[in-house]
Order: C-alpha cells, then sequence, then structure tokens
C-alpha cells in the first residue's frame, strides 16, 4: 500500500514551489542555519502524500499540499517539517536547531547562559574548581592585579554568576551558574550519547 502512495505522488502533477529555499525559511520564523549551493527542489503535488524522485541524481521533494495551512507561516513551516522527514538535510539542520532552540527557551537555558570574557571564563573555571576562594587566590591565579580580579570579580557578582560571603571574602557560584553548569553538561552529555 505505501508503495501506491508514493507512486500516486510521483504520478501526481506537481508544480515547483514559488519559494526559494531562503524564502521559505525566512517566512517559517526559524533560524536559517545553514548555507547551501544546492538548495532542495521542492514541487506541490495535489496527491495525498509526500514523496522523493530522483532526476539526473538530482533529488525532488514532492509535498502534498493537502493539509497545509493558508497562513504563509505555518505552511512554511509544515514545508519544512516535510522536508525533515522526506530526508533533506538542509531543512533537517534548520528544523532541528529550532526544536533545540524550543526547550532551551523552555528551559531557561537562554536566559542563564552568559556572554563572558576570556578572563571572566577563567574566574568562574578557577571558583569551580576551589569553591570558597578568596580574592587575593583568583588574582594568583589569573597572574592579574588584585584590582583588575577585583574589578571581574563585583562585575560577575552584579550579574548574580557569582555570590561572594557575608565577610565579602570567599566567592562561590550562584545557585544559577551552577544549574546553568549543569544544563551545559547535561546537554553535552546527552549529545556526545546520540552519535
Amino acid at each position: 500500500m505505501a508503495a501506491d502512495n508514493q507512486g500516486n505522488a510521483r504520478n501526481t502533477k506537481a508544480r515547483r514551489y514559488t519559494r526559494g529555499f531562503e524564502e521559505l525559511v525566512a517566512l517559517s520564523g526559524y533560524r536559517n542555519v545553514v548555507t547551501t549551493n544546492f538548495p532542495p527542489r521542492i514541487f506541490l503535488h495535489d496527491g495525498p502524500v509526500d514523496a522523493v524522485r530522483i532526476v539526473s541524481g538530482v533529488s525532488e521533494f514532492l509535498v502534498s499540499s493537502v493539509g497545509l495551512a493558508e497562513e504563509e507561516g505555518e505552511r512554511s513551516r509544515q514545508v519544512l517539517r516535510r522536508l525533515h522527514a522526506l530526508g533533506d538535510w538542509a531543512a533537517g539542520e534548520i528544523v532541528e536547531r529550532h526544536l533545540r532552540d524550543v526547550e532551551r527557551e523552555r528551559s531557561g537555558y537562554h536566559l542563564m547562559k552568559p556572554r563572558l570574557t576570556v578572563l571572566q571564563m577563567l574566574l568562574l573555571r578557577f571558583v569551580r574548581r576551589n569553591p570558597g576562594s578568596k580574592r587575593g587566590a583568583v588574582s594568583a591565579a589569573l597572574q592579574i592585579s588584585a584590582d583588575d580580579a577585583d574589578q571581574l570579580i563585583d562585575g560577575l557578582i552584579a550579574r548574580g554568576i557569582l555570590e561572594c560571603s557575608a565577610s565579602n571574602d570567599e566567592l562561590s557560584l550562584s545557585a544559577a551558574e551552577i544549574k546553568r553548569y549543569e544544563a551545559a553538561i547535561s546537554e553535552l552529555s546527552g549529545h556526545r550519547n546520540g552519535f
């Protein structure tokens, strides 16, 4: 039965999708995270199923217009998801990136992810490995002046990334930074296990 449906899709009169791939992505509202010299060749048809056909060694994606939304944004998202399901790598990268972005937004990952300088990252790594460190230890470890270390530390405290003891002496990561770090490690572990 599945072979009959694919045959129906291939034999149905298909018309070239009038939107270019970049325009399709822009209309979808998804981020375009790919650059390709060979965007997918997309054809719409009135048959019931989606399919792929190879013409002169090039994949052509036959997308059924049945059930596609009227609103262009949603229609574009549907076409991208169908291209992904049919195996187009470019659409797959865009759809998967969107799904990761949605999950990160849902989990609060974007809100917790700070933009840091190299010195700030080194400082955080030092404090992560040496909780309760004193300001002078940070200065010595990073080989910077005490004033520069204080400026870095105070900036990270103001951003809620570091916390300082009541005596303003011992440094530790904030709860939000610990949560962000654990989420990043968890995501990396999951990514490695997925391959």
